[in-house]
C-alpha cells in the first residue's frame, strides 16, 4: 500500500511540475509576443526610407524581380527592337 501511494505522490508532484512549466513557458510567450509587437514598429525603418533605398537594399527577392524586368525592357524605348531588312535600291 504504502508503494501505491507513494507512486500517486510521484505521479502528482510530476503533473503539477509539468502544469507549472506549461503556465510559465505560456506566460513568457505572451509577454516576448507583446514585447516583439511594441518593439517592431521602432526598429522597422520609415516607409520614406525604404523608398529612397536601392533594390538590393530592400531584398534579395525585389532585387532579382527588378533586375529580371529590366532585363527583359529595351534601354532605349524609342530604338526598334525587331530587325531589318536593308535591301539595295535598285
Amino acid at each position: 500500500m504504502i508503494i501505491i501511494e507513494s507512486a500517486e505522490a510521484f505521479v502528482a508532484l510530476y503533473d503539477a511540475v509539468l502544469l507549472w512549466a506549461r503556465i510559465i513557458g505560456a506566460a513568457t510567450a505572451f509577454v516576448l509576443c507583446v514585447v516583439a509587437y511594441a518593439i517592431g514598429p521602432l526598429t522597422a525603418p520609415p516607409v520614406s526610407t525604404v523608398r529612397r533605398a536601392p533594390s538590393w537594399a530592400r531584398g534579395r527577392v525585389r532585387a532579382r524581380l527588378l533586375a529580371r524586368t529590366r532585363a527583359r525592357r529595351p534601354l532605349l524605348p524609342w530604338v526598334c527592337t525587331q530587325p531589318r531588312a536593308y535591301e539595295e535600291a535598285g
